[in-house]
């Protein structure tokens, strides 16, 4: 019986990759780095390949390294940075260097969104924070306006989980946590469709959407060969790297918080939107709410 989960937590930097058994113990712990790309003032990029070769290699070291074989491996799953953008040809796959979270190269787009809805103090005061050029929904239309032969080409864009996903099961989909950081409507758990079709966004072009928790399907033959598993093995929905850290934190429950310092830093509180009730230590803090 399988008795390991290879999980990947594929950053700004690096991949970090973990050998976990069923009960939760860490039994194997690589990682491998990767650049960053800055063409122009403001942008940032990343080589998609560069994502995969990582977990290729990291998958491999911890096999070796931990003596185990491809049969003892339940399953794999991808915690990731989130707010990127990889635009995808059904046949040939990545259409150009992924657009990274970093990126901010689409302020004047931001600013053309919340004009969309009646501007700035409109739109936070219904999202609950402005729109910035790193946003995903602005560098989608950044890329229509500015590339429009790979936007016109693309049958859908992906995040960093998805495009992993597809390499390792051929499937273009997404998870929700992830989808929550372009326009998802977290009630029926489906696309903001019209939103996106409001700011001239192609429904067509969103990825299928699963859960976290969900098989969004599994490891081909060719990539098995690729990361020496066996092929047929289950790939996760996985997450989010934000979404992740709070459940590795224990930060689950009502008012419950967590601190996460790494290339980008952020505080998380958990509260009911219904109630809106902050813990103490948030009201002392008097940070911005943006929940």
């Amino acid at each position: 019986m399988p008795e390991y989960i290879i999980a990947h937590d594929v950053g700004t930097s690096s991949d970090k990759a973990v050998l976990v058994d069923l009960e939760g113990k860490v039994r194997g712990k690589v990682i491998q780095p990767y650049g960053t790309k800055y063409p122009r003032r403001g942008w940032a990029e990343q080589d998609p390949e560069d994502w995969w070769n990582a977990v290729v290699q990291t998958t491999r070291r911890l096999i070796s390294d931990a003596g185990i074989t491809p049969s003892d491996v339940l399953c794999v799953a991808f915690s990731t940075q989130m707010l990127g953008i990889v635009p995808m040809d059904e046949k040939t796959g990545a259409l150009s260097q992924a657009i990274i979270w970093l990126d901010s190269r689409a302020e004047e787009e931001a600013n053309w969104v919340m004009g969309k809805f009646l501007g700035p103090g409109v739109f936070s005061a219904i999202v609950g924070a402005m729109m910035s050029g790193k946003d995903c929904i602005p560098k989608l239309v950044w890329l229509k306006k500015n590339e429009p032969e790979i936007y016109n080409r693309m049958k859908c864009f992906l995040d960093v989980n998805g495009y992993l996903i597809y390499r390792c099961t051929g499937s273009m989909i997404t998870d929700w946590s992830n989808a929550s950081g372009f326009g998802f409507d977290l009630k029926k758990k489906t696309w903001l469709s019209g939103v996106m079709k409001y700011v001239g966004i192609d429904a067509a072009k969103l990825p299928g959407l699963v859960r976290t928790i969900d098989i969004a399907g599994k490891l081909t033959r060719q990539a098995a060969d690729q990361l020496g598993l066996l092929e047929g093995t289950p790939v996760m929905g996985g997450a989010g790297d934000v979404p992740s850290a709070a459940v590795g934190s224990g930060a689950v429950g009502e008012g419950d918080g967590h601190i996460s310092m790494g290339t980008s830093a952020w505080v998380g509180v958990l509260y009911s939107r219904q109630t809106r009730r902050r813990p103490y230590w948030w009201q002392k803090l008097n940070l911005r709410e943006v929940a």
